[in-house]
């Protein structure tokens, strides 16, 4: 049975992390494992989670090791902390989780579910039915869970040219699978072919932002693979790091700066995908066309570097 990781990042929201973990625990009897990033959090933080750790299930850390520079390692049977001096960012910081459970599982086939400290899960058996699904579609590469009552992210997201996300209200009301241009990754299930060809969030975003969208592009246009919704229970209070922060992360001092910060972000995805972005569509109908409009030219783009590959093998796509 192919092994399912649990990954978070934490930055001072240590009694959301808990909340958290609480609840997948309590509706998720499958066998799976954690890892959390802590992200520069303070002792205070740091003391928290490790009390609680010993007091909720008597861990015993084996001892700690480095990972590269920045990354101090705690690990458990089925827990592993990755403890950072500083805040990484999503960015940074879900790239180094991956590269973990990576080297934890020595290579082997495995599968990743991303969720934030600030999601509650409410609905007991969710992965099961989730997997059941995601197995009669491989064409799928990223699921996303974040559909249910309280959920703040939409069930599907679809962008214009310059890299806006919306949404169709009418799909609010139908709690059922559905195809997006990009999926919310607070709750979301990165399955073994994505992670077995090393794909990763594109360092070039900073901190945070727009980050998750273009990992789902990345998906389609890398992979052929598509991005859907499986609608799962949960609460998504959203963005909660951030505010409790008060945005001040990376070279922001407050939500001025880190407002440039996703702008730029936005910039660099309209740029980066400006060939495969169209302006709005009206409807599901016209985003279903539009989606099978793009999985033909994202075939196409492939078939086309495939060929300049083969033909100048030096040249890089």
């Amino acid at each position: 049975m192919i092994e399912t990781y649990f990954v978070t990042l934490n930055w001072n929201t240590t009694d959301l992390l808990i909340k958290m973990i609480e609840s997948v625990e309590a509706t998720t009897p499958e066998p799976h494992k954690w890892v959390i990033v802590d992200n520069g959090s303070n002792a205070a933080n740091r003391m928290q989670y490790l009390a609680w750790f010993q007091g909720s299930y008597g861990t015993i850390w084996k001892g700690v090791c480095r990972a590269g520079d920045k990354l101090a390692l705690l690990r458990s049977v089925d827990w592993t902390i990755a403890e950072s001096r500083e805040n990484l960012g999503c960015v940074l910081g879900h790239n180094a989780a991956f590269d973990t459970v990576h080297g934890l599982v020595h290579g082997e086939p495995h599968q990743i579910v991303m969720i934030d400290t600030d999601v509650v899960v409410t609905e007991n058996g969710w992965l099961s039915k989730a997997m059941a699904w995601a197995n009669l579609h491989p064409e799928v590469g990223i699921v996303g869970f974040e559909h249910g009552p309280g959920a703040v992210c939409a069930p599907a997201v679809f962008l214009d040219k310059c890299g806006n996300w919306y949404l169709h209200e009418p799909q609010m009301q139908r709690a059922e699978p559905v195809e997006g241009e990009s999926v919310g990754l607070g709750l979301a299930l990165i399955r073994w072919p994505v992670l077995e060809a090393g794909l990763r969030f594109d360092i070039d975003y900073v901190m945070y932002y727009k980050q998750d969208d273009d990992l789902c592009f990345q998906v389609r246009a890398d992979m052929g693979l598509e991005a859907w919704v499986y609608p799962v229970g949960n609460i998504h209070r959203g963005s909660m790091s951030l505010k409790r922060n008060q945005y001040k992360c990376g070279d922001a001092s407050g939500w001025d700066e880190f407002d440039q910060i996703k702008q730029a972000n936005q910039r660099h995805f309209a740029a980066k995908w400006a060939w495969a972005l169209e302006g709005r569509r009206k409807t599901m109908e016209e985003e279903a066309a539009n989606l099978r409009m793009m999985h033909r030219r994202m075939s196409e783009r492939r078939a086309r570097l495939w060929l300049v590959g083969q033909r100048h093998p030096c040249q890089s796509s």
